[in-house]
């Protein structure tokens, strides 16, 4: 039987914490704990695991903040809402900077507080389920593939299937999908693991080079033969070749290649010889090879060679739900190897960054975020202090335009309405707090309640 969600609430008045807890129990399928002190709080999240905590800021011996400081240091990725009362704002604030997700005003209805925390098991659940999948694909490759949506799903378990034989296969993708990736997952999932995993860039070589690097040569084979090579396939013996962009072959090696996945043996240049070889070739392309043999630029005995088994990356604009995710681990990893601290995107940046079409993909997506970390101050990125950012006059064009400004796309609309909407309601209407709230600077937030005409003071009433 499934876990049902857990939630803890932590306040010192008894009465209260009671009595959200039949309003959540009532509303939604949970399990309700409650404790009167950060103490027992502990104590209980050392027993057993909590999807989300509801905290008290205001409470005696150990007060919330310094509860939420513990509870982060044990698990950076915990949920947690915090619940303040009038006039404390600052502090509750202050606790979101400090890594709380959320945080509600007392007095609150009983329907603001379901939707709060229907939304943090929401965020709960997506982190859990991303974690999960990393995990599964942890075992399979040192570099994991982040993602939580179907195509994704999909992608990883014909990963893990492909590992499980010994089949050549041909991987497809458009350019930055994480084709290498994908073939370092098939090889750590199959029965070739530890052994050497060699990967050749078919286009980075001329043919007369890449033929002496794929199989070798003897020792005055050509004039600056001076001794023997290895070359990769036999390097990669009893383990995977991976021959990434395999559409860029020239006619001659492709001739070559084809001999060796026939007979399964080589003759380095200059020898006389051949001998077996027992190596798996994954390859892959972002090409339409089919295209290419119709016009007699790829041999078609090749491609049926190749073409035993075949995975297709998705695209980012096929999984722009896992673009969040991907942001948080692509920010994770630039702060973590620039050794600065660690960053994280205005929702107005974030909104802009989902609505993006990246040509490039993942890698595009990457070296972008990577690059706003180097460059940018402080520890929210945000569009108006983008490095290069183009002025309003010559974004008419720009597809990374700051989407509140500049485009008229209906779901970007529809995502900015929405979210003043919630952030308004949580602040009552106060500006400045909004904008400290959202990570968005005080003057691009007027510029945009400007834009959509909205009535602040409807939500000071």
């Amino acid at each position: 039987m499934e876990r049902r969600e857990t939630i803890l609430i932590v306040d010192d008045e008894t009465d209260l914490a009671r009595g959200l807890s039949r309003t959540l129990q009532m509303a939604l399928p949970v399990t309700v704990h409650t404790a009167a002190s950060g103490t027992d709080a502990l104590g209980i999240l050392k027993k057993e695991p909590v999807d989300l905590i509801l905290s008290d800021i205001s409470m005696p011996e150990m007060d919330g903040m310094d509860l939420l400081e513990q509870i982060l240091a044990g698990d950076a990725t915990q949920t947690v809402i915090m619940m303040t009362a009038y006039g404390t704002i600052d502090v509750a604030v202050s606790a979101m900077k400090k890594g709380a997700w959320d945080f509600l005003q007392k007095p609150f209805a009983s329907d603001t507080l379901v939707r709060m925390v229907t939304k943090g098991l929401e965020r709960h659940r997506l982190l859990r389920e991303n974690r999960e999948l990393t995990a599964r694909l942890a075992e399979t490759s040192g570099s994991p593939i982040v993602g939580n949506s179907a195509p994704i799903r999909h992608t990883l378990d014909t990963l893990a299937m492909l590992g499980r034989s010994d089949v050549t296969v041909l991987i497809r993708g458009e350019t930055g999908t994480g084709k290498d990736l994908a073939a370092r997952a098939i090889h750590e999932a199959s029965s070739r693991k530890g052994k050497p995993f060699v990967t050749v860039n078919c286009p980075a070589l001329p043919e007369g080079l890449l033929e002496s690097e794929l199989f070798g040569h003897k020792k005055g084979a050509f004039t600056s033969a001076d001794t023997d090579k290895v070359g990769l396939i036999d390097q990669a013996r009893g383990g995977t070749l991976f021959l990434d962009e395999i559409g860029d072959l020239s006619p001659g090696l492709q001739t070559k290649l084809l001999r060796v996945l026939q007979n399964r043996e080589i003759r380095p240049i200059g020898d006389t010889q051949s001998h077996t070889i027992d190596v798996r070739i994954l390859a892959a392309t972002n090409q339409a090879l089919e295209s290419k043999i119709d016009d007699t630029s790829f041999r078609a005995d090749l491609f049926y060679r190749l073409n035993v088994a075949t995975v297709t990356l998705p695209s980012l604009r096929d999984i722009r739900e896992d673009i969040p995710l991907l942001v948080e681990h692509f920010l994770s990893k630039a702060s973590r190897d620039l050794k600065l601290p660690r960053k994280q995107l205005s929702p107005a940046l974030m909104a802009s960054v989902c609505s993006r079409p990246w040509p490039g993909n993942t890698r595009e997506l990457e070296n972008t975020l990577t690059g706003w970390v180097a460059l940018t101050p402080g520890d929210t990125i945000d569009l108006c202090e983008l490095p290069d950012t183009p002025s309003h006059a010559d974004t008419q064009d720009d597809p990374f335009a700051m989407p509140y400004l500049d485009q008229k796309d209906n779901i970007i609309e529809s995502f900015t309405r929405d979210y003043l909407h919630r952030l308004f309601s949580a602040t009552f209407g106060n500006v400045a707090l909004s904008a400290r709230k959202s990570g968005i600077k005080r003057q691009s937030l007027q510029k945009i309640i400007q834009r959509y005409a909205i009535d602040v003071e409807s939500y000071r009433k």
